[in-house]
């Protein structure tokens, strides 16, 4: 009886999916109908594309297991840090939103007045969203052989499918599917907490101490937070959700600056209360079974919406987290397209090329790359969050300074390259150096970061 509900709630998202996915296939002459959607994303539009695009893989299907192994703690490591990340936004907004660009690594061209860092960022871009798309491919993997029971390596065929339709269409495209994704974001998150409450008899059976091993689980035991801890969690996620270009955009596409500056505080409501239904679906799922083994933590909560909860609005749940996946897959591979065309190979023609064959050359790359994420998800990383996490280290050692201190500073081009450069090397550093048991406590990021801020302003000589 299941798989028959779970096959006809999946096949009425295929079909949602397919009618909202070509709407921006007629908007996408102009390259900034096609990056951007435009700039003209009004507040709703804005708001559920941002949050759609905020909860990945990593947020709805990893951290879920992780609370349920290491409890309540793992909050103040991962979706703490991760919505702090929310005010550096803000606080760059108004800003960022002057700058007519297209991508964010153009904004380095023009502020720095500096091809070769555009070039350079697009390329850290590139390879670091590559990789977190896997994580997406994978999440969806797990959740579709739960529900369909088929094996991973045809589930991760589907979202290929999905990803490539519903970024055809550029950001219009992309927006449009998000505000469905969102709706079924929150609807399964907070559904989710209230049936994971009545399973397992109320707020007050979360108790973690009377579900065994208090000393691992309990709320900010030793073992489960530490100063250092936090620390390196802030500084990897943080500081990476404040720098990303994945959220950079949404600022840029909204059609003026008050939707964007909205968009970052409603946003904030919605990101609170879905983290808070996320700690409720993970602390519950230990209240029902706390021995539940995997060889990875991610394969935890499917587990139990599909074994341990006994309601048929389970499949809600479950095509949430498909729907997470979808709506970050997406978002991430028009960036990575657009990266590779508009900033690195562009820059580097002496040509002007026109607009609707830059288009046509970023689709073609939105082809290649998913088909790269796809054969690289056939053996994937184990674990999604410290995955993600490393891919989030990256990105903040790398644009945090010359982003932020672009904005803010007069600091020259030559120390935004360096600092750059010299951040993501010192991490590939850090992390062979820096032994595997010690790195979730002592995050490369950490080494990295300080060395990226000591070449953004270190005076080099003579500036022009």
């Amino acid at each position: 009886m299941d798989e028959l509900l779970y096959l006809g709630v999946f096949l009425l998202y295929t079909i949602a999916i397919l009618i909202l996915g070509k709407h921006g296939f007629d908007k996408t002459d102009d390259l900034s109908e096609y990056f951007l959607a435009g700039r003209n994303l009004k507040t709703f539009p804005s708001i559920a594309s941002f949050c759609a695009t905020w909860f990945s893989a990593a947020s709805l299907l990893g951290l879920p297991g992780l609370i349920y192994e290491g409890g309540v703690s793992v909050i103040w490591t991962t979706a703490v840090a991760w919505v702090l990340g929310i005010i550096g936004l803000y606080v760059i907004a108004s800003k960022l939103y002057t700058y007519r660009v297209l991508t964010v690594p153009e904004f380095f061209r023009i502020r720095y007045q500096s091809k070769w860092l555009q070039v350079w960022i697009g390329i850290v871009l590139l390879v670091s969203y590559l990789l977190y798309v896997v994580i997406q491919i994978r999440g969806f993997g797990i959740v579709i052989s739960q529900m369909l029971e088929i094996p991973y390596s045809v589930s991760v065929c589907l979202i290929y499918i999905f990803v490539l339709y519903t970024t055809f269409g550029g950001l219009h495209s992309v927006a449009r599917t998000d505000t469905f994704h969102f709706f079924l974001i929150l609807l399964g998150t907070v559904l989710g907490a209230f049936l994971m409450l009545k399973a397992v008899g109320g707020m007050s059976n979360l108790n973690l101490e009377r579900i065994g091993d208090a000393q691992e689980v309990t709320f900010l035991s030793p073992d489960g937070l530490s100063v250092w801890l936090f620390v390196s969690a802030f500084f990897t996620l943080g500081l990476g959700v404040a720098a990303n270009p994945q959220y950079a955009v949404r600022i840029l596409s909204a059609n003026s600056k008050s939707t964007a500056k909205k968009m970052l505080v409603v946003s904030l409501v919605f990101v609170v209360v879905i983290y808070l239904s996320i700690l409720v679906m993970g602390l519950g799922s230990r209240a029902l079974d706390p021995n539940i083994t995997f060889l990875s933590t991610d394969e935890i909560y499917p587990y139990v919406i599909t074994y341990l909860l006994h309601t048929p609005w389970k499949s809600i749940l479950l095509i949430s987290i498909v729907a997470a996946c979808i709506s970050t897959a997406n978002s991430q591979l028009l960036l990575m397209a657009s990266s590779f065309v508009y900033d690195i190979t562009l820059p580097l023609r002496s040509k002007r090329i026109e607009n609707h064959r830059i288009v046509t050359w970023t689709r073609w790359m939105v082809f290649i790359f998913a088909t790269s994420s796809l054969i690289i998800a056939f053996t994937p990383p184990e674990g999604i969050v410290p995955f993600s996490g490393h891919i989030w280290g990256i990105i903040t050692v790398s644009l945090f300074f010359p982003l932020y201190g672009g904005l803010f500073t007069n600091i020259p081009k030559q120390n935004a390259l360096l600092s750059s450069i010299g951040g993501v090397v010192t991490y590939a550093l850090a992390f062979l150096l820096i032994p595997t048991d010690w790195q979730t406590m002592y995050h490369p990021v950490l080494p990295s970061l300080m060395m990226a801020g000591f070449f953004f302003f270190v005076k080099w000589g003579k500036t022009t």
